[in-house]
Formats: C-alpha cells, structure tokens, sequence
C-alpha cells in the first residue's frame, strides 16, 4: 500500500511514519521511481506505535517492545503505570502544600513518597546537573527499583563518596558545550544507548554481527584528528582522569554492584563480553 493509504490506515501524519522509517521500526520496500509500498506488516507496527504512544510510552520503551516479547511489554507497562501512580502522589503533595496544609503532614507523605522513588530518581534529585549526567547516568537501567532494606549501606557510603569527591573543574567553555549537549538529553535517550549496552553483553556474537560495521566507523572516528582535536574528546579525557584520580572504578563500582543486582549481573557479563570483544579486535 502506499503512504496515503497507509497514513488513513493507521492514522500517522506522514513525517511521524517517515520518522519511525529513520528509526528502523518499519522497513517498507522502495520501488524503482522512489515510491513506497508498505505492508500489512508495516502497517501492524505502525499501529502498534500509536497505540503505545497513547498510553505514554517514549520512542526507547517502544523500540525495546517491539524488538522483545511480551514479557518485556507486560514489564515496561508495569513500569509506566508505576510512574503514573508516583505522579499522582506528587500531585496530591502539591496540592496540600498549595491548600497551606500543615508541615507536619506534608513531611509524612513526603517519607511514604521517597521510599518508593527508585534509586536513580534519588541519584537524580541528590546530583542535579551534567555531574551526576555524566557519573551515574549510564547504570539507569539497573537502578528503577525502590532501594531495598539491605542495600542501604552500600547507597549511603556510595552519596557520601560522590559528595566528598573534589570539584570537577571544567573551563567556561566546556561548561557550555556540556550544557548545550546535555540540555536536550532526555531520560528516554539514555535508556536507548543504555539498553543496547544491555543487548550487547547478552547475546555478544549476535550484536556485534548486526553492529560491526557501525562500531568500526567508531572507532575511526575516535582515531581521526576531527575527533582528536574537539571539544568532546577534551571532557571526555578529562572525566577519565578525574575518574581514575579519585579510584572511581576501586570504590565505587563495588558499590553500586551491592545496591544494585541487576548491575552486578551486567558487570559480570560485561567482563565476559569484554574478552570476546579483544579477542576480534
């Protein structure tokens, strides 16, 4: 079928099918002089999207989806709808703080609130800014569960360390580029790339089959003097010193793989993972 048939089918305005075209969700043939033609399998996908697009789910949750089973649909669901139930309990704070409710009242819905943000939303809230972006933002995927009773330890010694560690000195010009690179940096983004980190240490021979060509155009890139030479690749080596500086991967690591399991089952894949990757390069 073509695009207006399937724009009327599925109810999409014609940039947001091209965009999830970019995103490599529908593969529609292409004829000779240009033309598309879409089919009932598109056209599945396609209202798919719509539908989960509806009820609230970002681009990542959706590729995640439908790149998944349904287990993994019945989990982001279960999770979405968490998030909606967070929001109303925010919401019923605010309203009695607008209604001049006493402190004391506020204060304990407060309490029954933060034991069941996640770990990251707590990271997020104790390290606004590219700080904590650029030092925990990696491990998001391990840390959207309530923390647990016995992994309080490991999390508080993890807060202090990071409160304790010096200034991370940046130029006034970093500072900027930082900001305008980040600012637009959505938590759906770094899901993404964190989920595919995820999908590389569980099945390596199948991810590196479908993403050698793109890692090896990486890691020219990263050897060009473009990348040598730009504002990136400065932070970047800057971050790493600063890292190793203060024994980031010695204290906190450890950490982290205590208050978090499923980050500990991903640094052992990841090691193993790891050793593969040496071995073919």
């Amino acid at each position: 079928m073509l695009r207006n048939e399937i724009q009327k089918l599925s109810g999409l305005t014609r940039k947001a099918i091209e965009y999830y075209e970019e995103r490599g969700l529908i593969n529609p043939k292409k004829s000779e002089n240009g033309y598309r033609d879409y089919s009932e399998k598109d056209l599945q996908i396609l209202t798919k999207i719509s539908l989960y697009r509806k009820v609230g789910l970002n681009i990542a949750e959706i590729e995640n989806v439908l790149n998944s089973d349904l287990n993994t649909l019945s989990a982001t669901l279960r999770k979405k709808q968490y998030e909606l139930e967070i929001q109303e309990k925010r919401k019923d704070i605010l309203e009695l703080i607008v209604k001049g409710e006493e402190d004391n009242i506020i204060q304990e819905k407060l309490a029954i609130l933060e034991n069941e943000e996640t770990i990251y939303e707590k990271l997020e809230r104790a390290f606004p800014g590219y700080f904590g972006m650029m030092i925990f933002s990696a491990y998001q995927p391990f840390l959207n569960e309530p923390l647990s009773e016995d992994s309080k330890s490991a999390y508080i010694k993890y807060v202090k360390y990071l409160d304790n560690l010096p200034q991370f000195e940046l130029s006034e010009e970093e500072q900027k580029y930082i900001e305008k690179n980040t600012s637009d940096i959505k938590l759906a983004d770094l899901k993404g790339v964190s989920d595919a980190k995820i999908k590389a240490v569980e099945n390596f021979e199948k991810w590196w089959a479908e993403n050698k060509d793109f890692v090896e155009k990486y890691e020219e890139f990263k050897r060009s003097d473009e990348y040598s030479n730009s504002l990136m690749k400065q932070i970047q080596d800057k971050l790493q010193k600063y890292i190793q500086e203060n024994n980031y991967y010695d204290i906190a690591i450890p950490l982290i793989r205590k208050f978090s399991k499923g980050y500990d089952d991903y640094y052992n894949k990841l090691t193993s993972t790891n050793e593969k990757y040496m071995k073919i390069q």
